[in-house]
């Protein structure tokens, strides 16, 4: 072979993963016959394999000191043997990569979330799960700030939450918008506005969350930046309960609309045109940056990050009556 190859005859085009194998145990025994014995080939074949890597390489790899004897490596093979082990620790790690869809089908999933992400939370599951189907899931419902504090100490994989996390250490990433506006019973007498003005709201009752909610910061924020008096509020803890009161009668409520898909589907609910709203914030999924994802749960973090918001608009335009809003341009 001729050593005084030029650059332009160095192709690697045709190197073969057998081709490197050889090389690399050959140059861990600097023996043939040993590396024949761990391939489990003739010695023969082992010299042959070298010399086609060595035909693609341009150069000599070892130095042979005669039949049978010692072998040493070249400065060319030994500065080849850096990217042949390269190259398989990159398969290793692509083997290992790949070994994690295998493990997400046994694996078993933790989802911390709040009271408003239960209505979303189950829906992109039973997605997720259609390709999943043998994943063990637990769901695990508090306050955001006590999810994040399970989450750092481990007793979640992640959280799905409403408001970004301040004083507890987490990674959130936004995944989805979400409306919130004002719902009423389908006869109360709001519905005869084709668009009911700010001025005209104080007329009415209204029906909130407790202070320190999500839904009630955005209430108040609405209401202070268009200077909105409201003299008639009841304040009620759950989402549930405010529904379950705008329906019988009470007043006007303010929620977030995915929380009101199923009764504005039966007629049970309406939205009001409302100048100003809706109010648009973002679902997002939080975890720690200082604990590795199982694979189950990386899995599904990608998941809810690259088809959580066209799942979730496809869902909620298809359950209920599209209702024209005037949004909020600052939302």
């Amino acid at each position: 072979m001729d050593i005084q190859a030029r650059s332009s005859d160095i192709t690697l085009k045709n190197v073969t993963l057998r081709q490197l194998r050889a090389f690399l145990i050959a140059s861990r025994h600097l023996n043939f016959g040993k590396a024949a014995r761990e391939l489990d080939l003739t010695p023969q074949a082992v010299s042959i394999q070298i010399r086609e890597l060595e035909s693609q390489v341009g150069f000599p790899l070892f130095e042979r000191k005669g039949h049978g004897k010692a072998l040493s490596l070249t400065a060319t093979g030994q500065f080849f043997l850096v990217y042949a082990q390269k190259i398989f620790s990159t398969l290793l790690e692509a083997k290992g990569a790949i070994s994690m869809f295998r493990d997400v089908e046994a694996g078993h999933l933790t989802i911390g979330l709040v009271r408003t992400t239960k209505y979303i939370v189950p829906l992109l599951l039973s997605r997720f799960q259609e390709d999943h189907p043998h994943l063990s899931v637990r769901l695990i419902e508090g306050s955001g700030e006590q999810l994040l504090q399970k989450l750092e100490i481990g007793e979640i994989d992640l959280a799905i939450v409403s408001r970004p996390p301040r004083q507890i250490a987490a990674h959130t990433q936004a995944f989805a918008d979400y409306p919130l506006g004002f719902v009423a019973a389908p006869d109360h007498p709001m519905q005869k506005f084709a668009l009911v003005p700010r001025e005209a709201l104080a007329q009415f009752s209204f029906i909130v969350r407790e202070p320190g909610s999500v839904t009630r910061a955005a209430f108040d924020a609405y209401l202070h930046r268009h200077r909105i008096h409201l003299p008639n509020l009841l304040e009620l803890p759950t989402n549930e309960t405010i529904k379950q009161a705008v329906m019988a009668g009470l007043g006007v409520g303010f929620l977030s609309l995915h929380t009101v898909g199923l009764e504005l589907h039966n007629g049970l609910i309406c939205t009001p045109r409302v100048e100003g709203l809706p109010l648009l914030r973002q679902w997002s999924v939080a975890r720690t940056p200082t604990r590795q994802l199982s694979p189950a749960a990386e899995s599904f973090h990608q998941f809810i990050l690259q088809q959580g918001n066209a799942l979730l608009t496809a869902h909620f335009e298809a359950l209920g009556p599209r209702t024209a809003v005037v949004a909020d341009a600052a939302h």
